[in-house]
């Protein structure tokens, strides 16, 4: 699957997506995660679509961040399965691909 692919699948929520999984069935999926971010990534280093791709990967990782933040809130039902307990080194590597994105291109 293209580059492009895996960020508009997460974009559009669509099944088998790292955001799908996390945010519609509470599970954290790290290899999803990982062709995400390999995808951010590569598209990075590519001349497409910059501004349309910068949107829909500030809203992954804005959606990504709050469904962390609803699963800590007690006074909020939602829970993620499979959240690694070191889900702050995995996140860390998505913020890393993020950066690269928009240092790289922006």
């Amino acid at each position: 699957m293209s580059a492009q692919q895996i960020l508009d699948d997460n974009f559009e929520l669509k099944n088998n997506s790292f955001l799908y999984f996390l945010r519609d069935k509470s599970t954290f999926k790290r290899d999803a995660l990982k062709d995400l971010c390999v995808s951010i990534r590569d598209l990075a280093e590519e001349e497409v679509m910059i501004s349309l791709n910068a949107q829909k990967i500030n809203f992954i990782y804005a959606e990504v961040l709050k469904c962390v933040l609803y699963h800590f809130d007690p006074n909020d039902k939602f829970q993620i399965e499979n959240l690694p307990e070191n889900y702050n080194k995995q996140l860390a590597q998505l913020e890393k691909f993020v950066y690269f994105y928009f240092k790289t291109r922006i």
